[in-house]
């Protein structure tokens, strides 16, 4: 691996650039330095995912129980035609399709730290070739992949991997069942599933007496199969602010108290979390190269800057991110980079 002081370098530029767009010639700036430089400074995705999977097990290397969350966000880039990858994607924010790129990441957790651990894309339809589907693999090929390499990072603590109704499929929850990996996501209502010998909708289920959660009870957990696969389905009762009622439904691979069902589908607002940060905080939408591969090196480091504030909060005592963030900016580039280069130094695996 390259030195620790260029290998975070960028990383902290995305961190203390606050005037104007993160562009090469404004994190330049504040070092100095030309674009070009600032350029040369970005190292492959590979290398800031190495070192933020590092920092994941120094921080998590005593716990019993990890989330492996995955999810995806779009990575907007409406005013450009001209980058390579970029297609057109449905924003149910705005509510129409616009120019972006649809990043997935895996993200782990204790419920409380939040650490990066890969990325990849997804591609519009209109970019899928025989080429695409060569070099970058289906949501369901990355999602394998983030497991194997939470697996090999943290062979010791359980994980319990949290996905959206996106996964619910029968080819990865058969691979997820013969893997015997613990799987928590969502599923629509309009599935059907064997339950007590019938086949039965789940929304349709509620129908069936003493199935729906009332009073004080706020999930159901029972045995279904769906497509000839185990699995355990949580009919999970909420509550908005006006006491109006709805329900939602939740399946898993493994056996557990439908509280611990609800509990461990919420680590899903982790990354959540994660994404708005590094959108309004580090520029996570903010890099101008035509390249894809140029791109997918700015959000690796703007992940694994994410990393080191989740970093600098554990040491600092923190309570969130953004305060990490905000310290971060009282400081120059310098003593900043020699700061965390001080940190690392003292985790075991960055010694060599």
């Amino acid at each position: 691996m390259l030195q620790l002081s260029t290998v975070i370098m960028y990383p902290l530029l995305t961190v203390l650039s606050t005037v104007g767009k993160k562009s090469f010639e404004n994190m330049g700036r504040l070092i100095q330095r030309s674009g070009d430089t600032v350029y040369r400074l970005l190292n492959p995705a590979l290398i800031s995912m190495q070192v933020s999977g590092e920092i994941a097990q120094s921080m998590f290397m005593r716990k019993k129980r990890l989330y492996l969350v995955i999810d995806d966000t779009l990575i907007k880039k409406i005013s450009s035609k001209v980058m390579q990858g970029s297609g057109m994607f449905y924003d149910t924010k705005l509510a129409k399709c616009i120019i972006a790129f649809r990043l997935v990441v895996g993200i782990i957790t204790d419920g409380h730290f939040t650490v990066p651990l890969g990325c990849s894309y997804l591609f519009a339809k209109e970019l899928i070739d025989t080429l695409v589907k060569q070099q970058f693999p289906s949501k369901e090929d990355i999602a394998q992949s983030l497991i194997k390499t939470a697996q090999k990072l943290f062979p010791h603590p359980v994980i319990t991997v949290v996905v959206d109704g996106l996964y619910s499929t029968v080819s990865f929850l058969t691979w997820c069942k013969t893997n015997a990996i613990r799987l928590e996501a969502r599923m629509h209502s309009n599935r059907i599933v064997e339950y007590d010998g019938k086949r039965i909708k789940l929304r349709d289920l509620l129908t069936i007496k003493g199935m729906r959660p009332t009073g004080r009870r706020m999930a159901r957990t029972i045995s279904v199969k769906w497509h000839g696969i185990d699995l355990e389905l949580t009919i999970v009762r909420r509550l908005d602010k006006e006491q109006k009622e709805s329900f939602v439904f939740q399946i898993a691979t493994y056996q557990a108290l439908p509280r611990e069902h609800v509990a461990a589908y919420k680590k899903r607002w982790a990354v959540e979390m994660m994404f708005r940060t590094t959108k309004q905080s580090l520029g996570l939408q903010e890099c101008f190269s035509r390249e894809l591969e140029t791109q997918h090196n700015h959000v690796a480091a703007v992940l694994l800057a994410y990393s080191l504030a989740q970093l600098d909060m554990k040491q600092s005592r923190l309570k969130t991110p953004e305060q990490a963030i905000r310290r971060c900016k009282t400081k120059n580039a310098s003593s900043l980079n020699h700061r965390f280069i001080r940190i690392l130094q003292d985790i075991p695996s960055f010694h060599a």
